[in-house]
């Protein structure tokens, strides 16, 4: 299992659906999962430091397993099928280790509030780079034919599509989050990115 951080919140542009943005610790992969509107809120308080007057659902049920002498070890994203992410729970209590199957955007929230370890399957990576990847040869095949006069122009057209997603990947790497959508030319280079991205495991979390 590869070990990944919370790297940040974003938003699709396109969907308005939000996207924890999950990075490897020890390197550079990525791995964005769309999430539901309360899901992303219960992982932005965590990220934000913020304390409510009373215990939302993640926080409940934290609150209960401790009260029964249980703890989250940690949370495994295990499986990627037809668009969907699958994860568990992994538990300890006086009876020893159990795993419980839960959306992974509640696994997410959840390991954030008891300091727990987010665990991602090799294969999940796998498959979803790879999805990405037949996501990105769809929107090139879909592209119009370009003339053999305008040869040199898609050249540089492609060099400088280039530049803007490599450019996005960097504040992507360095900031956690993407660029915000209310600046129109900075949203476009966003929205480029994201339909590389795998189309179908969108708003199934």
């Amino acid at each position: 299992m590869v070990e990944m951080r919370v790297f940040g919140l974003t938003i699709d542009p396109q969907t308005k659906t939000p996207i924890v943005i999950l990075k490897e610790t020890d390197g550079e992969v990525v791995l964005p999962i769309w999430v539901g509107a309360m899901e992303a809120m219960a992982v932005s308080l965590v990220l934000n430091n913020e304390r409510l007057p009373r215990p939302l659902t993640h926080d409940l049920l934290l609150m209960s397993l401790n009260a029964l002498k249980a703890e989250l070890l940690n949370v495994e994203i295990t499986e990627l099928k037809d668009g969907v992410y699958y994860a568990l729970l992994v538990l300890r209590g006086p009876e020893g280790r159990v795993r419980v199957d839960c959306r992974p955007s509640d696994a997410i929230a959840l390991a954030l509030r008891a300091g727990a370890s987010i665990l991602v399957n090799p294969d999940v990576l796998r498959r979803s780079a790879e999805a990405q990847e037949k996501a990105g040869q769809r929107l090139r095949e879909e592209a119009p034919p370009v003339q053999a006069a305008d040869a040199a122009t898609d050249m540089m057209r492609k060099v400088s599509a280039r530049k803007e997603v490599d450019l996005l990947n960097g504040l992507l790497s360095r900031d956690g989050v993407l660029p915000a959508e209310n600046n129109p030319d900075e949203e476009e280079r966003y929205r480029d990115l994201l339909r590389s991205l795998d189309p179908i495991s969108r708003r199934k979390m």
